[in-house]
């Protein structure tokens, strides 16, 4: 079940229409109770902790579709109106901790289903099935990053000192939500030791969820600032293309 924890951002990130994300963390759980022997009754409570993280990031998503509208009219604007970015936000912010407690409730129903010792049967599993650090990673983000951010301002054509100032925003707001799994591998540490303890530490539980809200909240602030100079450097009619290109991307994907 901690592949929920793991696999969540790509789910609320609008991945799960496409059910690549979602396939691959229900194998990922069932190859984990295979390994520790899970009995019919004990796989039945896990995936119903798992289907109700899933239904949770599914209810999240559909209660955002009018956000992306929001967003680019606020973008299209001639300034960015703080309190309805604020409000984008809030509402963010609101789904994040709603799929954070569902999956802290799956956690905690998964806890309560196995045995102390397949509990730390699974610790172990995991550990040995730890996911490859991210650093390989990021340099191909931000390539395609890249490679997407100068297509588009080749369509709008951006002048020498726009492409400086918008490439040097993205690269902030990219250094800083990169920075967000440079600690992954020790929160996977923390939440197995949670996980297999004989009875789930709430306090703890909620400190580490906390941290990671104050990671995603930092994360934010730069993307928000680095939104906010982009709009500044762009005229309206450059704003205008650039709300067309990203309406169009992300037609019915929500």
């Amino acid at each position: 079940v901690l592949a929920l924890a793991a696999g969540g951002a790509a789910l609320a990130s609008g991945h799960l229409h496409e059910g690549f994300a979602k396939r691959r963390i229900v194998r990922h759980i069932d190859a984990a109770l295979d390994a520790i022997g899970a009995s019919a009754a004990q796989r039945d409570a896990v995936h119903a902790a798992r289907d109700h993280v899933f239904a949770t990031i599914e209810d999240n998503r559909r209660a955002e579709r009018g956000d992306l509208d929001a967003a680019l009219s606020l973008w299209q604007s001639d300034r960015l109106d703080p309190a309805a970015l604020a409000t984008l936000r809030a509402h963010h912010q609101a789904a994040a901790k709603k799929t954070g407690d569902a999956v802290v409730q799956a956690l905690s129903d998964a806890h309560d289903a196995l045995t102390a010792a397949q509990r730390q049967q699974l610790a172990d599993y995991l550990r040995a099935h730890r996911p490859a650090h991210l650093d390989g990673a990021k340099p191909f983000v931000k390539h395609m990053m890249s490679e997407r951010v100068d297509d588009l301002l080749d369509q709008i054509h951006a002048t020498p000192d726009q492409r400086a100032k918008v490439t040097a925003a993205v690269e902030r707001a990219f250094s800083a939500v990169a920075a967000t799994f440079d600690d992954h591998a020790a929160h996977l540490d923390d939440a197995i030791a949670v996980f297999t303890a004989d009875k789930i530490d709430q306090t703890r539980l909620a400190a580490l969820e906390a941290a990671r809200q104050a990671q995603m909240q930092k994360a934010g602030d730069a993307i928000v600032q680095a939104l906010t100079e982009a709009h500044d450097a762009l005229d309206a009619g450059q704003r205008q293309q650039v709300a067309d290109v990203v309406r169009a991307r992300h037609l019915g994907a929500g």
